[in-house]
């Protein structure tokens, strides 16, 4: 919800700190691409663009002659005119400012602070503010910090602190850590790592999650399930996963994941929502026994995509299988396969970008908890529902996209592009051996408005999509496909 801010941030003034460089400026700073700052030589780096070039200044030789206008001129053999180590010394450090543009002495930090003003369909409003800090290095943000304290009916005041660092394009950490006064948790840290190993073909994800949520809803098992069968409970949640792939050839990857599950249904605390526990006591998960789930996932991908987290063109392919069993540490054991396709097809020099996704699910097992059956409803499945409207063993979606970029500006020297976009999503789930079909097909329309900041791959996007159950409004730090 509070993501809301980065919008405001970007679109709004703040003021811009200088912060010197050090240790731990560099922690939360640096662009690990970039070279290591040496101050001399970044000073020779900058000298030399005051200089003039003066062929005949160099006959001065050495040190002399690079300083006297020969810079641009220069070449290592003159250091010669020094002699010994101090002329070799002179030689690297010359040619290095020379050949590799000068590094600030500072780092760049757009900070400011501004008010909350959010909703969720299952959550409802939530105001507050906010203190968010973007820090750059050249062009290319490479951290935001974003504490704030938030105000809502169901979780009561709440603190979080949000850190986004990416040590470079290929590398990056998420930490998400706070509270609130009803005990709305939410702690996750995730640590990425790209290309890396032999040809860089191999990747790594490491990822933590415990999260407590107040508000989550529950309408029964089933596509026809009404609005009226709504049900709250209080779901806690563990998660441990990590994950290692390779890319092979003909822009393919695989990677095998792990992940250790442990979930949690408490009782509903809504004054005016009956709870589930109480509502369905005989759906599978709703007891309130802790239940854990240990997974082992591969998955097989195919993405000739531009970018992986604001792609403008290109096709991806996505076939998972995951196995949980008894035998291998889980109280469950199911079996789940499922299968996305997409595509990006620009248009008018990229302008506009039409967005097509087909996504399917089909889930094997007997007494699976209900929160780990297929779900749709929510902002990356069908926008005009709220988060895990419906649930059963198997399911589709599809969804169509147009995104239209209206405008590009530069604000604090960093590059963004607002865009548009309006969407039509569908889908519908199925209960185990239920005939596929298209009748109950539930749809929404609806519209987005989204800030990208390419230098950077963020996305920032408030979405709100209408279905017959009504309006719902999401917000968040990416694209929902």
């Amino acid at each position: 919800m509070s993501r809301l801010f980065l919008f405001a941030v970007l679109l709004l003034g703040g003021c811009s700190i200088p912060i010197p460089r050090g240790p731990i400026a560099d922690f939360f700073t640096k662009d690990y691409e970039l070279p290591n700052y040496d101050a001399r030589t970044a000073d020779l780096a900058r000298s030399f663009l005051d200089f003039d070039s003066s062929p005949a200044s160099a006959a001065f030789g050495g040190l002399a002659g690079a300083g006297a206008g020969g810079a641009k001129t220069w070449h290592p053999s003159s250091a010669v005119g020094l002699g010994g180590p101090s002329g070799a010394a002179l030689s690297h450090l010359m040619n290095e400012a020379r050949t590799v543009a000068p590094l600030p002495e500072t780092y760049n930090l757009f900070a400011l602070a501004l008010p909350i003003i959010a909703t969720d369909p299952n959550k409802g409003p939530t105001v507050g503010l906010i203190a968010p800090a973007v820090f750059k290095e050249r062009k290319r943000i490479t951290n935001i910090l974003a504490p704030d304290v938030t105000v809502n009916e169901i979780d009561g005041i709440g603190a979080i602190f949000r850190m986004r660092r990416a040590f470079s394009r290929v590398s990056d950490l998420l930490i998400d850590a706070g509270t609130s006064s009803e005990g709305n948790d939410e702690y996750e840290i995730r640590f990425r790592q790209r290309r890396f190993g032999i040809n860089q073909a191999l990747f790594y994800e490491t990822r933590f999650v415990y999260r407590t949520e107040l508000s989550t809803r529950f309408y029964g098992i089933g596509n026809d399930t009404d609005e009226d069968d709504e049900s709250s409970y209080v779901f806690r949640q563990t998660v441990a996963q990590a994950l290692i792939g390779v890319e092979i050839p003909f822009d393919m990857r695989i990677e095998l994941r792990e992940r250790v599950v442990s979930y949690k249904v408490g009782p509903g605390r809504l004054d005016r929502v009956p709870s589930t526990r109480l509502r369905y006591p005989n759906v599978e998960g709703v007891r309130g026994d802790r239940f854990t789930i240990q997974a082992h996932q591969i998955r097989l991908t195919y993405d000739t995509r531009d970018s992986l987290t604001t792609p403008t063109r290109g096709l991806f392919g996505d076939f998972t299988y995951e196995l949980s069993d008894g035998t291998l540490g889980s109280e469950v054991g199911f079996q789940r396969f499922g299968l996305t396709l997409s595509g990006l097809f620009p248009k008018l020099k990229g302008r506009m970008t039409t967005v097509v996704r087909m996504s399917g699910w089909i889930l094997t097992g007997d007494k699976i908890p209900f929160y780990e059956l297929t779900q749709l409803g929510g902002r990356n499945t069908i926008r005009g529902y709220g988060q895990g409207r419906f649930v059963d063993q198997n399911g589709y979606v599809v969804n169509l996209e147009e995104r239209i970029n209206i405008l590009d500006y530069t604000i604090a020297g960093v590059d963004q592009v607002l865009q548009l976009a309006g969407f039509i999503d569908a889908g519908r789930v199925f209960a185990e051996g239920e005939r596929f079909t298209l009748k109950q097909t539930k749809i929404a329309v609806g519209a987005a408005i989204r800030l990208v900041i390419p230098d950077s791959e963020l996305v920032t996007s408030i979405d709100i999509g209408v279905s017959n159950e009504g309006p719902a409004v999401f917000v968040a730090l990416d694209y929902p496909f």
